[in-house]
């Protein structure tokens, strides 16, 4: 793996995910100059060691840092793929192929929502790679209706004050009305194990808070819940 590709590549994930986050005017050079200090920071180098991996080395097709910015920003806004092309022709290995496809690849919508019902992020390379196996398993078992209905059933069941499972959080202790009867649903079973012909059940699925349910997918393999629960419990003592 190409070590200069890698930190190009650093650049732009933290200018893409600044860009979207941000409405109204957006200055891509601006936000390029603070991604390029903070892959500095974060690798304990120079800035202009990062600079010189998107000016210097990847010649003829940018000879200075606004050939690079323009590229970006054309690709943010216009969807081009000519710097996702020239960073290619420089790659020096297979990696180098995988991990510029994985930065430059936008996800449809529907796979949005696929990989957050499932706690991914619909880049990673495990969501991409069982993404057939999940739309069929959905399409067999209707897990979206599942999901409202397991939601259904623990606000019958506790009146509308549904704790999650690992940490005790209640909505409506917190937030008032606006609170009352949300609760998220966390799959325990992972990605790899779902085939087309997996049954999934109400009883695979747990009441969880927003944080938690972020925990248990921070790492992979995921946490379970009865992990995040003894990490829970620990922090409290």
């Amino acid at each position: 793996m190409s070590q200069r590709i890698e930190q190009i590549l650093e650049v732009i994930e933290e200018v893409d995910t600044e860009f979207q986050n941000t409405t109204g005017y957006r200055s891509v050079s601006r936000m390029r100059r603070r991604a390029v200090a903070s892959v500095a920071n974060r690798r304990g180098i120079e800035r202009q060691t990062v600079l010189d991996k998107f000016i210097r080395q990847c010649r003829p097709e940018i000879e200075v840092a606004a050939d690079f910015d323009k590229l970006l920003e054309d690709w943010l806004v216009h969807n081009s793929d000519e710097l996702k092309n020239i960073l290619l022709r420089h790659k020096s290995d297979r990696r180098d192929v995988e991990l510029i496809n994985n930065v430059f690849y936008k996800a449809l919508e529907p796979d949005i929502l696929l990989a957050q019902e499932f706690g991914h992020e619909p880049n990673e390379e495990s969501f991409k790679e069982g993404k057939l196996q999940l739309r069929l398993h959905l399409r067999k078992e209707r897990n979206r209706s599942l999901v409202i209905h397991a939601k259904e059933i623990w606000n019958r069941e506790q009146k509308g004050r549904v704790r999650c499972s690992i940490c005790s959080f209640l909505f409506p202790e917190t937030y008032g009305k606006v609170g009352e009867g949300y609760i998220e649903a966390h799959h325990t079973l992972p990605i790899a194990s779902l085939a087309p012909d997996t049954n999934v059940r109400k009883d695979d699925l747990v009441p969880v808070c927003s944080n938690c349910h972020s925990m248990l997918h921070r790492r992979r393999p995921w946490l379970t819940v009865e992990q995040l629960r003894t990490i829970v419990s620990g922090q409290g003592k």
